[in-house]
């Protein structure tokens, strides 16, 4: 092993991932003394590290003789593949991990294989398989039965005609005397390929009847918790069908994608976040595959893009004294750069002193003017580049804007404050089913049987998907057809547990009728902003609390 007190951290726990993965037992002194780094810069990369294996339901385990990881291979390559995928930008720092000119020529040969078929493919889905690719070729010796019992992914195809097509793809590494693929691994990256967003590959009429009708239950409990009726939207359902599809082979095919935008999508749109980690939690439930944050965040990012469809800019006043020809083609230039507008109204300067401006969103005009609480973007009568790049920042100010000024305002609603004031709760247990039975008991079931089918049913979700969400934050929740009465109530602990391989110390367990699904809103968007600042949320708490 290569010993240099210039490494980065980056590059020094990237190394130290390789040595765990090798199941090497690491102790903190051996690896300063290695390294020339504090015992505190140690303790830091292997906090760092617990993470990443984390992200893929992993844990570090010790004994006196150190740290290390015991896991399958399987395991293994899917931490590796999101290091790899983690450093896509620097590359430097995961040379030791994987043979980058073995990568590049994987990357080369498979998009021009793709490109052949005209398989339109994103980028950051070619470098997931590219990785996975790469990891097979490297560790083959490794791989050993690791793979065959994956496959059972195949109980979502009613047909696997897609097997050759692959095949064509993976020969073309063949050919170019890269690696010869097995039967068995074949039919893996089968899955692993098919679930990798690929519309070429999945089409609707091969989707299950019966999925599309779980998809639609999907967007309608995304649509109670949001309080905005997405059903409605048919371009989202077909959306939602092929990537919900994907998105349980990938996971069954146990494939690892890492969403470059998770950080943003989680700062930028909380409570549909947590919304729609909520209903996910559910979806996942029959299929028995565990969801990862990257996964949510994709699919975020399809209902964001709904509710940007149903809250449309309203309207677009434009103002000109010129007469109706002029109108009709600055109106006509409009629509071209914001197809999505509801109307573009043309009124003269006269006029604009009579009307209703409370739906309008901002106005356009020839003519210098002055409207008290609307903007007013100035442009000339024949729409010059410059008018339209004006025009269109205005119009992005203004959508941006409003997004941006409902997540600083974090209002607690009145009826979450009504819900939760005499159930929070302060403690200190021993683990996490110790905090989970207090919780439960402190529910005001009428029905002794029925409690006991509700606490059976929040064990038997977090068996099948950890209800953790992220900074210590849990959001246990059962069946709701065993929910009494909707309520919901927080317990923050004085010291943390464990929680499948992470330490939780606030507990919100939601206790939700199907009916009620409309108060998962703003609980959470209060999750969210507690998990963005867990001090605002343990002092509002405190407020709170009865």
């Amino acid at each position: 092993m290569e010993n240099n007190y210039n490494l980065s951290s980056d590059k020094r726990r990237m190394e130290i991932l390789k040595r765990l993965i090798e199941e090497e037992h690491i102790s903190y002194q051996t690896l300063s003394d290695e390294y020339f780094v504090s015992r505190s810069s140690i303790a830091n990369d292997i906090i760092y590290l617990k993470k990443l294996f984390a992200k893929e339901g992993l844990s570090l385990s010790f004994d006196n003789s150190g740290t290390y990881f015991e896991g399958s291979e399987a395991e293994k390559q899917r931490v590796l593949k999101r290091a790899v995928l983690n450093n896509m930008d620097g590359l430097e720092n995961i040379d030791n991990l994987v043979d980058l000119s073995l990568m590049n020529q994987v990357h080369d040969v498979f998009v021009s294989a793709i490109r052949k078929k005209k398989i339109d493919m994103p980028e950051s889905y070619i470098q997931s398989i590219v990785v996975s690719i790469l990891l097979i070729i490297e560790r083959s010796e490794m791989m050993t039965d690791s793979l065959s019992n994956k496959t059972e992914v195949n109980k979502f195809f009613l047909e696997f005609d897609l097997y050759p097509l692959v095949y064509e793809l993976l020969k073309e590494l063949e050919d170019e005397k890269i690696y010869e693929f097995s039967p068995e691994e074949i039919q893996y990256l089968t899955s692993l390929i098919i679930g990798s967003g690929l519309k070429f590959f999945v089409k609707d009429e091969n989707i299950p009847f019966s999925f599309r009708g779980k998809t639609r239950h999907f967007i309608q409990k995304v649509s109670e918790g949001l309080q905005k009726d997405l059903t409605q939207d048919k371009r989202l359902e077909e959306d939602l069908l092929v990537h919900l599809y994907q998105l349980v082979l990938r996971i069954e095919a146990q494939s690892t994608v890492v969403n470059p935008l998770i950080k943003d999508i989680k700062k930028k749109y909380p409570t549909v976040y947590g919304v729609v980690w909520f209903a996910l939690n559910d979806f996942s439930k029959s299929y028995e595959v565990t969801l990862s944050e990257d996964e949510v965040g994709f699919v975020v990012i399809h209902i964001q893009a709904a509710i940007e469809r149903v809250q449309k800019v309203k309207k677009i006043l434009f103002v000109c004294p010129n007469g109706i020809g002029t109108s009709s083609f600055v109106s006509a230039k409009i629509r071209k750069i914001l197809p999505n507008i509801d109307s573009i109204e043309t009124i003269s300067t006269n006029a604009l002193e009579h009307i209703e401006l409370s739906d309008v969103d901002f106005i356009i005009s020839t003519i210098d003017i002055s409207v008290p609480g609307k903007q007013v973007v100035k442009i000339s009568p024949m729409v010059s580049v410059d008018d339209m790049k004006n025009i269109m920042n205005h119009y992005i100010d203004l959508v941006v804007g409003a997004d941006q000024e409902e997540v600083a305002n974090t209002v607690i609603s009145s009826s979450i404050v009504e819900t939760i004031s005499k159930n929070i709760l302060f403690g200190n247990f021993k683990g996490k089913e110790e905090a989970l039975d207090y919780l439960i008991e402190k529910q005001p079931f009428e029905n002794k049987e029925l409690k006991e089918k509700f606490r059976q049913s929040v064990y038997d979700r977090e068996l099948i998907q950890s209800t953790y969400l992220d900074n210590g934050f849990a959001i246990p929740h059962g069946n709701p057809k065993y929910v009494e009465k909707t309520a919901i109530s927080i317990l923050i602990l004085d010291k943390s547990v464990i929680w499948d391989n992470q330490k939780v110390d606030v507990m919100v367990l939601l206790m939700i009728k199907e009916e009620d699904m409309k108060e998962v809103e703003a609980m959470m968007e209060l999750v969210m902003k507690g998990i963005t600042d867990k001090e605002w949320f343990i002092t509002k708490m405190l407020e709170i609390k009865e």
